[in-house]
């Protein structure tokens, strides 16, 4: 079938077909790079958020609170803690998975490039 096809137009629609692969890893190495740093601003966020303000409520509160809080104190840190690690994981997850398809799709590229042609 490649044989009916002129050399000019086979070598174009080469051409095109890395143009697109080059297209396509550039796009997927930006999305991943944009996960990674939202990945990053929001872990410190959410870190601060669960183990900022249960214990500085405590120690707000020492004086006026009834000794058994503690361990509800106590306990809801370590429940924050544990969804913390839930969504952190996932997160992290994420943007493993972005990272990968970035370099899959660069491997591809590179190579398809291999052949010799190179993109407009």
């Amino acid at each position: 079938m490649a044989a009916n096809i002129p050399a000019q137009d086979l070598a174009q629609d080469l051409a095109q077909d890395l143009s697109g692969l080059q297209q396509r890893a550039v796009a997927l190495e930006s999305h991943a790079e944009a996960r990674a740093q939202a990945y990053q601003r929001a872990t410190w966020i959410r870190f601060v958020g669960v183990f900022f303000p249960i214990p500085f409520i405590v120690v707000l509160l020492r004086l006026e609170m009834a000794a058994w809080t503690y361990y509800v104190w106590g306990a809801l840190i370590l429940v924050s803690g544990a969804v913390l690690y839930v969504i952190d994981t996932a997160a992290s997850t994420r943007v493993d998975e972005a990272v990968e398809a970035a370099a899959t799709a660069r491997k591809a590229f590179e190579e398809a490039a291999q052949g010799g042609v190179t993109p407009p």
